[in-house]
């Protein structure tokens, strides 16, 4: 019987995005990504940790008012592809992953892909939330503890600390961020692409259809809660009875008739 050579296991995003693979698992998940992705017309854009193929499958883009992609520095994440002639090459950087380069509210929109479970996710977070503006839009894209992505150390997403459900929440509540939506994607066996792309397609469709439990990869969109950490006015208790003041036992308004003390004499000059 013959065996199929087993896959090269990626040296790091970069080389994994600019093979035939890498562009069949961005095509699958960029199909259920756009939906989440808003009008990026007069936005801000920054894509983290290693998004540039989500960048460059976004063709509605060009209409932002400004784009830029920043490399996280890990061995994953830190080496720049090779951008495709059809593809508009965006400014690039690598920054640190608790340091950004960008000013505070300066970002509309931040598309976070290969950075939270790299990295640790809190000083992480917490540069994202600074630089966003009050209005501005975190999209996730991190891998599912319970998909089968996670397991699979053939992608990027097989590497480094996945997510379940309850901990990415978690994750986002205690970086003041809330999510407002979320899906899945890449919840089918990717061997179906070796197959055929459209039967990667179908049975994707198919499994995401099982739950958020079973995606691949969690994509979410997360804002800035602005108020969670407000501290709330307690509100004083309301007494439904009379209070009755009574005097200290020691103190003089207890005894309204105290005798008067002995009245000093007074001193004789001349003594």
């Amino acid at each position: 019987m013959q065996t199929r050579p087993p896959l090269p296991v990626p040296s790091d995003a970069a080389g994994f995005y600019a093979s035939r693979r890498g562009e069949q698992v961005i095509s699958l998940l960029m199909s259920r990504l756009l939906p989440l992705l808003p009008d990026p017309k007069g936005l801000r854009v920054l894509g983290l940790g290693y998004a540039a193929p989500v960048l460059s499958q976004w063709g509605a883009l060009g209409m932002a008012h400004w784009v830029a992609s920043a490399q996280l520095d890990t061995p994953m994440t830190r080496r720049r592809g090779i951008v495709p002639p059809s593809a508009k090459e965006w400014p690039s950087c690598l920054v640190a992953p608790d340091s950004l380069p960008f000013d505070d509210l300066s970002i509309d929109l931040v598309v976070l892909m290969h950075g939270l479970e790299i990295v640790d996710p809190h000083p992480l977070l917490r540069m994202i939330w600074k630089v966003l503006s009050d209005h501005g839009r975190l999209i996730l894209v991190v891998p599912n503890r319970t998909g089968l992505a996670a397991k699979d150390d053939t992608l990027p997403f097989g590497h480094g600390s996945p997510f379940s459900t309850g901990q990415l929440d978690r994750v986002l509540q205690r970086a003041l961020f809330r999510a407002e939506s979320g899906s899945t994607a890449l919840s089918a066996p990717l061997g179906l692409l070796s197959l055929d792309e459209r039967a990667g397609f179908m049975g994707d469709r198919l499994f995401s259809m099982l739950g958020r439990r079973l995606g691949g990869v969690h994509l979410v969109t997360a804002c800035k809660d602005l108020y969670s950490g407000m501290p709330v006015e307690a509100e004083r208790a309301a007494l439904n009875f009379t209070r009755r003041v009574t005097s200290l036992a020691g103190s003089a308004g207890g005894y309204p008739n105290l005798p008067e003390g002995p009245k000093s004499r007074p001193r004789n000059p001349k003594a």
